[in-house]
């Protein structure tokens, strides 16, 4: 993808705000773990969950010391077999924009997992990819653009979603010649 791909990718994202959510989570550490915390927003910046998660498993005391939340923080919360049909009314029929899918989605898939639940089912799109291949920063060792990241992130989940819709917003209002985008205009640009 280049940066004309991106920039009409954000476009049209926002052009059908309806089709799209943002979400993002904050885990008891790094894969395997659960969530802690779940937000999703509509392209507005409105929210539409926002909620602590108790988990099965023990909270890390580096994602603690990351994200703020600690055991006493959830020991209140619903678990997530709670907010499990809540989660799945508002992203069925979505597209999921995330940053980083990659993390995001299977720690999805492995709460589900942990209480015997079906895994979601959606459209999802790495806004993560989205803007490191807008940034085009080239890294030799990989072989890919680098991955930026999260700019304006609060390490909360609702936070980070607003920050994510920023990158959308900042990437779509991006200059480019007209020409450029209607020469374009019939192709498929969204890679999912």
């Amino acid at each position: 993808m280049n940066e004309l791909d991106c920039i009409i990718a954000a476009r049209t994202v926002l052009k059908d705000p309806n089709k799209y959510v943002i979400l993002d989570t904050e885990t008891t550490g790094l894969y395997p773990c659960e969530i802690v915390q779940i937000a999703i927003i509509d392209l507005s910046g409105k929210t539409l969950l926002n909620t602590l998660v108790k988990p099965t498993r023990k909270i890390e005391s580096g994602a603690a010391a990351i994200h703020g939340i600690t055991e006493k923080t959830v020991s209140n919360a619903p678990t997530f077999k709670e907010i499990y049909e809540q989660v799945k009314s508002i992203i069925n029929n979505k597209t999921v924009l995330i940053y980083n899918t990659g993390f995001d989605s299977p720690v999805l898939d492995l709460c589900c997992s942990v209480y015997g639940l079906s895994k979601f089912e959606y459209q999802e799109l790495c806004i993560m990819h989205l803007y490191s291949e807008f940034v085009g920063e080239w890294n030799d060792y990989f072989g890919n653009n680098k991955w930026q990241k999260l700019p304006g992130g609060d390490h909360s989940a609702v936070g980070d979603c607003l920050a994510t819709l920023e990158v959308i917003k900042y990437i779509a209002k991006t200059p480019v010649d007209d020409t450029k985008i209607a020469a374009r205009e019939t192709e498929d640009i969204i890679p999912y």
